[in-house]
């Protein structure tokens, strides 16, 4: 239990840690990246206007402040800059190539370059490292790209760090937790081992008095004969012996290594378990019934699975209604053997029932004790359906009727 507790703390921790990191490092990088595009169009957008060649100085020293109090160009833009453009005819004719702002491309990839884009359609995006702007009129189209490799290494070289450095942050902080994680979790482990030890010995307290009580019911029996208060103080014991032993079970649940798996015919023991339970059906008019595939096979502890399906069987015998249908099968399911328990009930909410499954739940709010539960039962079938990793389920689809669900 506290294993477990403690790997859900940190899985929930670094599930927490890195979707924050996500949000983080991608809104960084997505700032960065439109960053990139926006200078670059920004640079696209002054050639666009000027036919592909960026405004000469006029005046003097004074330069078009039009352009250059742009926040993402400044004067040493046309310096830095590089790029090629093409011009081309409505019918898809190369009118002229101008490479002579750049030495990477050579006029015929240029062409080539061009002939792609076009034949793409679009009017702006990336070709490669090139951020591209397809402009013109009825008389040409004029393509103009743009290198974009600095900003795009740059922002390249951004990601992978940030990267790195999460993932150097997301480890640490996992080292860290799991450190940590032992004494944070080490009053829980004091607390539950405790609980447990004072289970076992109120339980192994409780066995003698109940022992002696039984005892004593059955010399008075012999001396005065059996009468309504000897069968009341010994069914009170009966129900309490066996609560007793239900907390002990319960509380040794998680002694794992105390299982002894090995491989056996899960269909005989589901059908051996089923054919003991006929005459307790008839005796309380039930209408039992099962379909029990053959040769399925499965590996896990026998008696536990043995005491998970008595536990089921005793549960649907008791809350089932009066005459009620009560139905039990086993099939495979891919690579899973499915257990399926139908039975009519009274009073049920539509939907999920898995709170049946509760430690010390019952749905009688009124505690009251004629069927003779204690809301352990349940609790240590989910906990012996856990020990073999499988799931367990209950659900009400009518109100009428619960299914109850097991996967192993």
């Amino acid at each position: 239990m506290i294993k477990k507790l403690r790997k859900q703390f940190i899985m929930v921790t670094m599930l927490s840690m890195f979707l924050v990191l996500v949000v983080i490092i991608g809104t960084m990088n997505i700032v960065a990246y439109r960053k990139v595009i926006t200078k670059t169009d920004s640079v696209l957008d002054m050639l666009v206007e000027n036919d592909a060649h960026f405004p000469e100085r006029i005046l003097g020293d004074r330069i078009l402040k039009d352009y250059w109090g742009h926040k993402d160009i400044s004067p040493e833009t046309p310096f830095e800059t590089r790029f090629f453009s093409v011009l081309i005819s409505p019918v898809g004719l190369i009118v002229t190539v101008d490479t002579g702002r750049i030495a990477a491309i050579q006029s015929d990839e240029a062409i080539e370059i061009a002939k792609k884009v076009y034949e793409k359609g679009k009017s702006k995006g990336f070709y490669g490292n090139y951020r591209y702007r397809v402009s013109g009129s009825d008389d040409y189209l004029l393509l103009i790209f743009v290198d974009a490799t600095r900003e795009l290494t740059a922002f390249q070289s951004q990601l992978e760090t940030s990267l790195m450095v999460s993932a150097a942050g997301l480890l640490a902080v996992f080292i860290l937790v799991v450190l940590f994680s032992k004494k944070v979790f080490k009053p829980v482990a004091e607390s539950y081992e405790k609980q447990k030890r004072f289970i076992t010995d109120a339980s192994h307290e409780l066995k003698t008095p109940l022992t002696i009580i039984s005892a004593n019911m059955e010399v008075l029996e012999m001396e005065n004969g059996e009468n309504d208060w000897t069968k009341s103080v010994k069914g009170q014991v009966l129900r309490m012996s066996g609560l007793v032993n239900q907390m002990v079970t319960l509380s040794r649940m998680d002694e794992t290594a105390k299982m002894e798996k090995k491989e056996f015919s899960l269909s005989n023991a589901v059908r051996e378990i089923a054919d003991s339970y006929y005459p307790v059906a008839g005796q309380k008019n039930k209408k039992f019934q099962t379909d029990i595939s053959e040769n399925i096979s499965y590996v896990g502890d026998e008696k536990l699975i043995r005491q998970m399906l008595g536990l089921l069987l005793d549960n649907a015998m008791e809350y089932s209604i009066e005459e009620g249908g009560i139905c039990l099968s086993l099939k495979t399911k891919g690579r899973h053997a499915e257990l399926l328990l139908w039975n009519q009930a009274d009073n049920l909410d539509k939907g999920n029932q898995d709170i049946l499954f509760e430690r010390f739940y019952r749905p009688d709010k009124s505690r009251n004790t004629k069927t003779g539960g204690s809301g352990i039962g349940l609790s240590i079938v989910k906990s012996i359906v856990e020990l073999h990793k499988g799931s367990v389920s209950a659900v009400s689809e009518d109100g009428k009727s619960i299914t109850f669900r097991i996967l192993l």
